[in-house]
């Protein structure tokens, strides 16, 4: 589906194919302006979530050419999300300076890039989480002296025990060249440690980004493999193989990781999991979302799903109190219109049925180009849990008179306890407070007073019968809208 967002549509700049001395058949030169054909299907699962798409020249910016790398991009286009290859963090700084010009600020600032793509400007966040780590920064082609590599390794031994370490740069390991490169059996053993550092470093070659890293090492359970999972804005919005196990497709336990990825604070990341031998779940990674591998022929839509929203400046997520309400988006939608639990931990153990048709709802107006992203459905969900209750949403977007209508529901085992009244008065705030919403209204049956009472003290007040319905409605007009909301 194709997804028309006009001015609200965000620009997904890719990686741009091919670079400038390639020539064609005859040595005539390349049309450019194509998408890095490693990044073409994405491209496409971008542009059907409703992104606008331009491409970079990657060879450019790598040799400091910003201006001729940024060139393809269209002036003003707004904020920007990157997709494409690895850049040092100093080119990305540069890629940032050189797209704010052009009036296209990247939604990822340089210090967050560097934050999430090196070890240590991540490692204190999820340090209870990941392999006891140390690092001490090198040149290229220079390894740390003897004396150093013992330093940094002795925090890691432990009289009469074996502690194996694992050697890597801020961001790279040699995995693939284990033995020789990457594994320390021991980390009393400093020959064996100058020399694996040595042979890595020599590896790396001018690609060695910030130093070394010794990291303990943890024996894993290689049948159940590694997952990657995305974050935007905090939320996990996909979750699959890595892309070394395309094969393995684990399902982490996200309950301790989710904190740590919203205190570290960058909007686009992924966080790649192992299981270890003792049942725990461990982050083996972090790592910029812009520039993380996804793995081949998975459904990628989700995740341009959820860039384009909260490129867009809608939220992926809107939480008071005990409650937060959890953006539902077109292809996640789709599997609980067909009553799967999509991800969710239901109440009732499937979504209610008044869900799924709001979900069908939302299907429909995504596939006939109708779907706004932020004026979709949200899931209803308990804060402190996590638990799916129900669901309440937008019937579209506003109007062109600033007229946009509500609509909720609940699971049977969820009634009763106030959850709706919450949700109703967390997301008519939200909406009442946008400058394109003058009224927010909601309808019920005549009969239905427990929906009455809910819109009531979620602070709507009663303006009449529209077609046989009573109809509630919030004045966003007012000079205050949130304090209506919340009286």
């Amino acid at each position: 589906m194709t997804v028309d967002l006009a001015a609200d549509r965000p620009l997904l700049v890719f990686s741009g194919d091919p670079p400038p001395c390639l020539k064609g058949t005859g040595g005539a030169p390349i049309a450019r302006g194509r998408t890095d054909p490693h990044f073409a299907a994405e491209a496409a699962a971008a542009r059907s979530a409703g992104a606008a798409i331009a491409v970079l020249d990657h060879e450019a910016l790598l040799a400091g050419d910003t201006e001729a790398a940024v060139s393809r991009v269209p002036c003003d286009a707004g904020p920007v999300w990157y997709r494409g290859w690895m850049l040092p963090a100093e080119r990305y700084t540069e890629l940032a300076a050189a797209l704010a010009a052009r009036g296209c600020p990247l939604l990822t600032s340089p210090a967050a890039y560097r934050t999430a793509h090196e070890l240590p400007g991540w490692y204190g966040t999820f340090r209870a989480l990941t392999p006891h780590s140390a690092w001490l920064p090198c040149a290229p082609g220079r390894p740390p002296e003897r004396s150093a590599l013992a330093s940094l390794a002795e925090p890691f031994t432990a009289p009469g025990r074996r502690r194996p370490l694992v050697a890597k740069d801020w961001v790279k390991s040699r995995k693939h060249e284990w033995e020789e490169a990457a594994y320390v059996p021991d980390a009393a053993d400093t020959e064996r440690l100058v020399a694996v550092v040595g042979r890595f470093v020599a590896l790396q070659e001018e690609f060695l980004t910030g130093g070394v890293v010794l990291r303990a090492f943890e024996d894993y359970a290689r049948e159940v493999g590694e997952a990657r999972v995305w974050w935007v804005d905090g939320e996990p919005v996909l979750t699959g193989p890595h892309p070394d196990t395309p094969g393995l497709r684990p399902v982490p336990d996200l309950s301790q990781v989710a904190p740590a990825v919203r205190e570290l604070g960058a909007r686009f990341v992924t966080t790649d999991l192992a299981l270890r031998a003792d049942g725990v779940w461990r982050v083996v990674e972090v790592g910029d979302g812009q520039v993380s591998g996804l793995p081949a022929g998975g459904d990628h839509r989700p995740l341009f799903e959820a860039l384009v929203t909260t490129g867009a400046g809608y939220p992926l997520r809107l939480t008071a109190g005990r409650v937060t309400l959890r953006a539902l988006l077109p292809a996640t939608a789709a599997r609980v219109a067909d009553g799967e639990p999509a991800g969710f931990d239901w109440i009732d153990t499937a979504p209610p049925a008044t869900t799924s048709g709001g979900a069908q709802i939302a299907v429909r107006a995504a596939a006939t180009g109708g779907y706004r992203p932020g004026w979709g459905v949200f899931v209803l969900t308990d804060t402190a849990s996590g638990t799916a209750l129900g669901s309440i949403g937008f019937h579209g977007p506003p109007d062109d008179t600033g007229f946009v209508e509500i609509g909720y529901d609940l699971s049977p085992s969820a009634r009763g306890a106030g959850w709706a009244t919450e949700a109703a008065r967390l997301l008519a705030g939200w909406a009442a407070a946008r400058p394109e919403v003058r009224t927010v209204c909601a309808l019920t049956e005549p009969d239905n007073t427990p929906s009455q009472r809910v819109l009531e003290r979620a602070g709507f007040r009663f303006v009449g019968e529209r077609e046989g319905l009573r109809a509630y409605e919030i004045d966003a007009s007012a000079d205050d809208p949130q304090a209506a909301v919340h009286a």
